[in-house]
């Protein structure tokens, strides 16, 4: 019993599902026929839309051919043309025959019922038909498809809308029947146009004689339509359409539309236009719903979809076109998405809006950036004034007590030796030299003091001035050095000099170059611990002299470098530091390299040393003083007065 149902069911699902499964797995045949050539632009893409629709089913095979009604129309041409199909498909089984344009239909229709044709009875699709379509109850069973139902009027109304002025326009045309039907269309509706508008007829199969008559039409304002495609009368071929364009603007350089989708974008205005894309996939939808539906009884004859208003945006303003005349929908090309569809008068507005438009944000940004600089360098004025302020507090500070210092040691010394007379006691000289010893070091300490402040107000007012002669500046720097060992040796401080040349002889300042030596070997002395080194090292090339002063000491930090030769800088503060200064020494050391032409490098790092290079350029003067030098020059007294803050 279990069995019997078993197989009932079976038998059930097989009854129910095999017209299905045969149309699934059955190969769907269809036969396309072109009214014109394959060099067709229009037919092509109409075609291409076809495929893409149905391009996921792949149980749907087409074959194409190719009617070429404009080489040939003659009745002999057709008749051989429809036997050449007949004997070449005469084994297939068609389900479909789809058919592009009138020429296609005409020739498919009149065999739709000849039992010998291949033809007979088969489903027919169209698109593209023009005429008039007046199927008999017997060929609705069996036609359906796309019409091109419009009167073309539209394609006239769209150039008098855009052109106002335009009263004549010459519509140029082929031999195929598309172009035999606008041509009907246009004379059988003229009463719906403007009644000044003029029509003219520009007929003919190839670029030779369209080109000649273009050039009998009239001038005065005058548009062309161009609806057909046109053979070159040497190759044989289809003139492409941007030369016959470029060909007919040399003759007579006019408004050109067009109602066919070839010549957009070619160097036409124009026009209303039929999209052979969607044409084409609407015309696809149709044959996969005949399929799934199992026959056109649900699907008669309707209008053709797709046609669009189309305008080219670089030739609209060619040719002086009112943009506001354009309908509403319009697709216009060549239109980049910062340009605004304006009338010339618009735009000349426009533009100098846009024009003062940047000119304000120019302004603004120009304004917003100085204001920033302007506040960036207030701001920083501003802290270098409070830098500078403070300077001049720690300069004051400093200064009273490097002034008083020196004086209360004298001021003591003073009394202590005036108390000792008073007493009438006997003083030793040991200590009387002891207490005079402090006055003259204290008196030193004055003096240089005095000295650096006198020169800092030259350097101010332009006072300060070089007397360079022609020196051996090896003999200047290392006399230096040989005075200034007894006051290293005080701290335990080895202080070597070292030179790869015994002479060098450069245009110098002598006094002011032992100047320069002194507060840097001063300095050294007083940032190095005791048993530390200082080394003092010269060299030459030919250009530069090198002199460098080493120590081991305790160094000065990155930040710091940049400003130990700003005026009054100190590296420790009043509170800390352990060494005395007022803060002016390296300003007028660099001041006095920097009147010799050369300048100062610095290396340091914080407890391992610091390195002072004196870059001098060689340099020697060819006036030669032969009269010795007359000074009463101490050079252990200037030494003294240079480390009296030893």
């Amino acid at each position: 019993m279990k069995k019997i149902s078993k197989l009932l069911i079976v038998l059930i699902l097989i009854i129910l599902t095999p017209t299905s499964y045969v149309q699934a797995n059955d190969i769907r045949k269809i036969l396309l026929i072109n009214s014109y050539n394959v060099e067709s632009i229009w037919e092509y893409k109409i075609i291409k839309g076809i495929k893409e629709e149905i391009n996921e089913n792949l149980n749907i095979n087409i074959k194409m051919e190719y009617l070429d009604t404009a080489n040939s129309q003659n009745q002999n041409y057709l008749d051989e043309y429809l036997e050449l199909l007949n004997t070449k498909y005469k084994d297939d089984k068609f389900d479909m025959i789809v058919t592009v344009d009138d020429e296609a239909f005409n020739m498919v229709r009149k065999e739709l019922f000849n039992e010998k044709s291949i033809f007979y009875k088969k489903t027919v699709v169209f698109t593209g038909v023009n005429n008039s379509l007046n199927l008999t109850s017997a060929e609705k069973k069996y036609i359906t498809g796309f019409m091109d139902g419009g009167s073309k009027v539209e394609l006239i109304k769209f150039i008098t809308t855009l052109q106002p002025e335009v009263k004549d326009i010459s519509v140029i045309i082929d031999n195929t029947g598309y172009s035999k039907n606008i041509k009907n269309k246009l004379l059988e509706n003229k009463y719906l146009l403007d009644k000044n508008i003029n029509l003219n007829f520009i007929q003919g199969k190839n670029k030779k004689d369209i080109l000649n008559q273009i050039k009998n039409s009239s001038d005065l304002n005058e548009a062309l339509l161009i609806c057909g495609i046109f053979k070159d009368e040497d190759s044989g071929e289809n003139v492409k359409p941007e030369n016959l364009i470029e060909e007919i603007k040399q003759i007579k350089d006019v408004p050109i539309y067009t109602s066919r989708d070839d010549y957009i974008n070619k160097g036409t205005i124009g026009g209303y236009i039929d999209i052979p894309e969607s044409c084409g996939r609407e015309l696809g939808k149709m044959i996969l719903k005949i399929y799934n539906e199992g026959g056109i009884s649900k699907f008669s004859p309707v209008d053709k979809i797709g046609a669009n208003y189309i305008v080219d945006y670089k030739q609209i303003y060619k040719y002086n076109i009112n943009t506001l005349s354009i309908p509403k929908g319009t697709i216009v090309i060549n239109k980049k998405y910062y340009q605004l569809l304006l009338p010339k008068s618009y735009r000349i507005g426009y533009l100098l809006a846009w024009f003062a438009t940047i000119l304000i944000i120019i302004y603004i940004i120009t304004k917003m950036t100085e204001y920033k600089r302007n506040e960036a360098k207030n701001k920083k004025l501003y802290q270098m004034a409070k830098e500078r302020e403070q300077l001049k507090t720690d300069f004051i500070a400093n200064m009273s007590h490097e002034l008083r210092t020196p004086l209360n040691i004298i001021t003591s010394a003073s009394m202590l030796l005036e108390m000792k007379s008073n007493k009438e006691e006997t003083v030793s000289s040991e200590y009387i030299l002891d207490k005079l010893s402090h006055i003259n070091q204290s008196s030193n300490r004055l003096r240089r003091l005095i000295n650096n402040l006198i020169d800092i107000s030259k350097f101010d007012s332009g006072f300060f001035e070089c007397k360079c002669k022609n020196e051996n500046i090896v003999y200047v720097v290392e006399d230096i050095v040989h005075e200034v060992v007894d006051y290293a040796k005080e701290k335990n401080i080895e202080l070597i000099f070292d030179t790869e040349e015994e002479e060098i002889i450069s245009f110098i300042d002598k006094e002011k170059i032992e100047r320069v030596i002194l507060n840097l070997l001063s300095n050294a002395i007083k940032f190095t611990n005791e048993n530390g080194k200082i080394e003092v090292y010269m060299k030459s090339d030919d250009n530069f002299i090198y002199i460098t002063i080493k120590d081991n000491g305790i160094g000065i930090s990155k930040e710091k470098i940049d400003h130990i030769f700003q005026r009054f800088y100190q590296v420790d503060n009043l509170l800390s530091r352990g060494s005395e200064g007022s803060g002016i020494g390296l300003c007028i050391v660099d001041e006095i390299i920097r009147m010799h032409g050369g300048k100062i490098n610095i290396e340091s790092e914080i407890n391992k040393g610091t390195t002072f290079e004196i870059v001098l350029n060689v340099s020697k003067s060819n006036f030669i003083d032969k009269e010795e030098e007359k000074t009463d020059r101490n050079i252990k007294d200037i030494v003294k007065v240079e480390m009296s803050d030893i």
